[in-house]
């Protein structure tokens, strides 16, 4: 399915990876696109039923998608971690019940927490809240944040499409669903980033502006906050993303809407005579 500027995800991702030169396509993280569906919405099939991806992270998800080619369709029933079910609009942030059945995050807690513990700090703030029942990492566990106050801070700051409307946001490589996605994710060493953000600064002489704060890298960081606000992001993915989503640590993320996408594919091509990448170490 082709946009208005007649060029489809298929075609910009292989762009995208050509750019790199024939040797290093070979391991490049392929382009992942995200497709947010509102409810009332149909969702487009998955490689596998939902039940199958029962309690997998949204960043996992997207991982999955990025390493294995799989099509994972991630709703409010299989969705491992609340934080991700708020940023993506599966769930309302003040839901009082947990998730129920397998919630790969949440499982490592004594006591499963709500939504709401997430929103109100509690959650990242399990230590000085003396709410230890929602510690990852047992009795010597610090928290997220050494204060309540931190936490609510924190959390204020992270993106997230409230209140829920979505039914369902479904991670994707090009080759394997023809629709066009709302936003883009890819996973790049550092030296990879630098020529994709300069692609992107070629055209217009744009800064590039990343803020991100360790935590909701995936679901918040590069996929709520360039859907919400329409523009390029970064993240150094997070916790768990690492932990749990699996995310190699050379890796960093680079989240956008598809036409920033473009621009920057465009951008890239257009400037290669003048960023010789292959020059640049490793």
């Amino acid at each position: 399915m082709e946009n208005g500027s007649g060029i489809g995800f298929k075609e910009a991702s292989e762009r995208f990876m050509n750019v790199f030169g024939e040797q290093e396509r070979e391991t490049l993280v392929r382009p992942v696109g995200v497709k947010l569906v509102p409810k009332g919405q149909v969702v487009p099939a998955g490689t596998k039923t939902t039940e199958e991806y029962q309690g997998v992270p949204w960043c996992e998800a997207v991982r999955i998608a990025a390493m294995k080619g799989e099509v994972v369709v991630i709703n409010k029933e299989n969705v491992g971690c609340p934080a991700a079910a708020i940023a993506l609009g599966l769930v309302d942030q003040y839901q009082k019940e947990p998730l129920s059945g397998k919630r790969k995050y949440t499982d490592l807690m004594e006591t499963p927490a709500s939504p709401v513990d997430f929103t109100n700090g509690l959650v990242y703030g399990c230590k000085d809240s003396e709410n230890m029942q929602f510690a990852l990492f047992g009795n010597d566990d610090t928290g997220r944040y050494e204060t309540l106050g931190a936490a609510l801070k924190a959390i204020s700051g992270m993106p997230g499409i409230q209140p829920d409307i979505m039914n369902a946001v479904v991670a994707y490589q090009a080759e394997k669903l023809d629709i066009t996605p709302d936003v883009v994710i890819i996973a790049v060493k550092p030296k990879q980033a630098l020529l994709a953000i300069q692609g992107y600064n070629f055209l217009s002489g744009n800064r590039f502006e990343m803020s991100t704060i360790g935590i909701r890298g995936v679901c918040a960081d590069l996929t709520a906050l360039p859907f919400l606000e329409q523009k390029l992001t970064g993240s150094f993915f997070c916790l768990g993303a690492r932990a749990v989503g699996g995310w190699s640590g050379n890796l960093l993320g680079l989240g956008m809407p598809f036409s920033i996408f473009l621009q920057m594919v465009t951008g890239m091509e257009k400037s290669a005579e003048g960023f010789p990448y292959k020059a640049y170490p490793e």
